[in-house]
């Protein structure tokens, strides 16, 4: 039989659930198309289940045990023919295969299923691949199970590629903050268990701040550099990031140029970095459009959000002292420069990925 399959034959299968309708359906196919072959198939009904998965080609045992108590398990009736004008037409299938169907076999189905009122009680094939794998399923011996053999679709590897792509993108969107989270902790459990400096001024944790956001700032100003279309938007980001690092190392500027010090640097970047936003006006929404577009932008904005509010509100004294955490004022500060670093972690992780994405196109 496989041999009588072209481009143009299909399989109409009036399932058992639908024989009550069976003359209506037959008759509008015979008025439409030329019947080739029609014949009835009795599977066994403990090889239902199994052999509709042969039939259509791929697996899911429960989903198949729930098609068959739907479209019922005794003898159902095949009808083979042949569409002399058929009227192809791109149709996406449920798993998002995209096919090449007959619009009068396709549409002339659906009706089908209205005139019976269930979905799941009449099929056709709508491709000459879907024609040539279910005929060679029903022409397998009926007393045993079909050997299982898988659909094959054109566009598979473009499929697979694109499933593993959303886990792959799943899993980084939990493992890149989980691994900030250890990473922050690791941090600050060293601070405070090895080294014993408690997160004060001059303590790994803040060292770490430091240097996540001078990292950062560097690569956004390499980024307003390089990339034209997003000079202000970058610029931007940029002077945020090297302010926090100034902030981050006010000590260290008090110690070598004198007090306060730290405060005319950070004017001077906030000032440099404005004209350049200004100069650069018309790409600053045009950047942060594209930025908000990018991977993982929500960990930097959940990021911002820790290490600007988040941290500010936990670090106060009050809150401790109200729920009577001894040494309140110390404690507070410890999870200020906690929660700050994991924001500064966060922030870092989405800072990266987009500065090698704009570094590398650049190259």
């Amino acid at each position: 039989m496989m041999g009588d399959v072209c481009g143009n034959t299909f399989v109409f299968v009036i399932w058992s659930a639908a024989r009550a309708w069976e003359p209506q359906i037959v008759g509008e196919i015979e008025r439409r198309f030329r019947v080739l072959r029609t014949f009835e198939v009795a599977w066994p009904k403990r090889f239902f289940a199994r052999n509709l998965a042969s039939f259509y080609g791929w697996k899911s045992w429960h989903i198949w045990r729930n098609k068959a108590r739907k479209c019922g398990t005794g003898p159902f009736r095949v009808v083979v023919v042949e569409d002399p004008a058929p009227v192809w037409k791109r149709e996406r299938d449920t798993f998002g295969h995209e096919l090449v169907v007959d619009e009068n076999i396709y549409l002339l189905k659906k009706s089908f299923r209205a005139l019976t009122g269930h979905s799941n009680v009449v099929h056709s094939s709508v491709t000459a691949e879907e024609t040539a794998h279910q005929m060679a399923a029903l022409d397998s011996p009926v007393q045993n199970p079909i050997p299982f053999r898988r659909m094959e679709y054109a566009d598979d590897a473009r499929l697979r590629a694109g499933r593993r792509r959303v886990w792959f993108g799943l899993a980084g969107d939990l493992l890149v903050p989980l691994a900030a989270a250890v990473a922050a902790g690791v941090t600050v459990w060293m601070d405070v268990a090895v080294f014993g400096t408690n997160c004060a001024e001059n303590s790994l944790v803040e060292w770490c701040g430091l240097a996540i956001a001078a990292t950062c700032g560097t690569l956004m100003t390499a980024c307003s550099v390089l990339r034209k279309s997003g000079h202000g938007a970058h610029a931007l980001v940029a002077a945020f990031f090297l302010d926090m690092a100034i902030r981050e190392a006010d000590q260290l500027l008090d110690a070598a140029l004198g007090t306060t010090m730290w405060t005319w640097a950070l004017t001077a970047v906030t000032l440099m970095f404005a004209a350049v936003t200004v100069r650069y006006a018309k790409t600053v929404y045009s950047g942060l459009r594209a930025m908000r577009k990018s991977r993982l932008f929500s960990l930097f904005t959940c990021g911002m959000a820790l290490m600007l509010f988040v941290s500010q509100f936990l670090g106060r004294k009050a809150i401790w002292e109200s729920i009577g955490v001894a040494n309140a004022l110390q404690f507070g500060h410890f999870v200020e420069e906690s929660v700050e670093l994991f924001g500064y972690a966060l922030m870092f992780a989405w800072t990266v990925r987009h500065a090698w994405r704009i570094l590398c196109r650049r190259s």
